[in-house]
């Protein structure tokens, strides 16, 4: 499920690729992805022209046309980019196809069909209509503690609220709650300020060690959750089992051991 770590892995492959590189045509294969715009305004938009530069915010990936606008990218549950050399073969679940003219291909996969590629004109105008939180790696300490101190919730659901931070999903939020030892289900209303800094702390080191890895399971250090982000398998600091259970609408899994539950909302 693409996140922060992914959505900037995803910024360096675009911007390795397509700096100066004139578009020669777009191919939309599947009418769903675009929102917000006709196939014909997708294909349009970047048809003729330079992909100039990339920005992120939170999950969200532009790159910058030639000549004003941008295109946005979410990945939804399943979505990715990949080049593809001449004569090299699609891989499964491609939706959009920007062929490079000078040859090359970028390829928009999503095979749950929930991401979406659209022509936007200003990713801060977009950012500000959509409701979106700072991106989680832009932000610091005091801002952070305003947004996320005192909220009602369970301390999960908070940080997967984009109108709070934005960049966060399901799966590097357990990492975070992991590192920091908060349990999913705590309030975030009764964090105590050595809590929110841990936090803090946690969501920076999280995602910044995801990005330098290259998002790879393999490479992530031996105390990360997410390698062994199963029930029943074991602690990475050697503290028991994992276990699951429902957080936010969505399925948690943490350590009983290192993130006890606590009573009347902060562990202290």
């Amino acid at each position: 499920m693409p996140e922060l770590p992914e959505a900037d892995i995803f910024r360096w492959h675009l911007e390795g690729i397509s700096p100066g590189r004139k578009v020669g045509r777009v191919r939309v294969k599947d009418r769903r992805v675009p929102v917000g715009a006709s196939v014909r305004g997708l294909q349009s938009a970047p048809e003729g022209r330079r992909l100039c530069s990339t920005r992120r915010h939170g999950k969200n990936l532009f790159a910058g046309i030639e000549g004003g606008g941008w295109l946005l990218l979410h990945f939804g549950m399943t979505g990715s980019l990949r080049y593809l050399r001449n004569g090299e073969e699609e891989p499964p679940h491609v939706r959009l196809l920007l062929a490079f003219a000078g040859g090359g291909r970028l390829a928009f996969a999503d095979q749950r069909v929930l991401g979406r590629v659209y022509p936007v004109g200003d990713p801060e105008r977009f950012v500000e209509e959509k409701g979106l939180g700072p991106d989680a790696l832009e932000l610091d300490y005091p801002s952070f503690r305003e947004r996320v101190g005192g909220r009602r919730g369970a301390v999960k659901s908070v940080l997967m609220n984009q109108g709070v931070i934005a960049g966060l999903g399901n799966i590097y939020s357990d990492e975070v709650l992991f590192q920091a030892r908060l349990h999913p289900g705590t309030s975030a209303a009764h964090l105590k300020e050595a809590e929110l800094r841990r936090l803090f702390e946690a969501i920076r080191s999280v995602l910044w060690t995801a990005i330098e890895k290259g998002v790879d399971p393999d490479e992530l250090p031996g105390y990360f959750l997410l390698p062994r982000r199963r029930e029943g398998e074991r602690c990475p600091r050697g503290n028991g089992g994992i276990r699951k259970m429902r957080a936010a609408g969505r399925t948690a899994y943490y350590c009983p051991a290192c993130q006890p539950e606590s009573r009347g909302g902060s562990r202290g």
